[in-house]
């Protein structure tokens, strides 16, 4: 689907569910915010919220040389993919679920609710429900800051 955002965007958005159950979506990016512009509304975000997930996405873009091609690849490929760090090992990925526990609630009811039908885990709990709050967090992040 391509989408005119304003006259800064050109989004090109497909999103779908894979093998793993994992949401991700695909996106082809345009747009002219600056990466320090950028930088700034994250550690805007960093500064003014404590122990979110919105927060840890924030840190983790912040850690990548180029914030939307972050964005844009978290959201192509998924946690899935090894890209996010924190996220590699069932030992940190239980412990991102259990710190996070009712934000991840909150979001797989949301998006539950949007699709009219239940999120399907498929192999670990903790650790599906982890990369899908982080990717969905990403996503609305993403969104936050007309990247989308």
């Amino acid at each position: 689907m391509h989408k005119e955002c304003s006259f800064r965007f050109l989004l090109v958005h497909t999103a779908y569910l894979t093998s793993s159950h994992s949401v991700y979506y695909s996106l082809t990016l345009y747009n002219t915010m600056t990466q320090n512009d950028l930088t700034k509304k994250l550690q805007t975000i960093i500064d003014t919220t404590e122990n979110s997930i919105e927060r840890a996405v924030a840190k983790e873009a912040l850690d990548a040389d180029d914030i939307q091609h972050f964005f844009s690849d978290l959201l192509g490929y998924g946690c899935v993919s090894g890209m996010i760090s924190s996220l590699i090992y069932y030992v940190d990925t239980h412990a991102f679920f259990d710190t996070h526990y009712d934000h991840i609630q909150e979001a797989l009811q949301e998006y539950e609710a949007n699709h009219g039908e239940p999120f399907k885990i498929k192999g670990d709990l903790k650790n599906s429900l982890a990369w899908f709050a982080f990717e969905y967090s990403a996503y609305e992040l993403a969104s936050q800051l007309e990247l989308l």
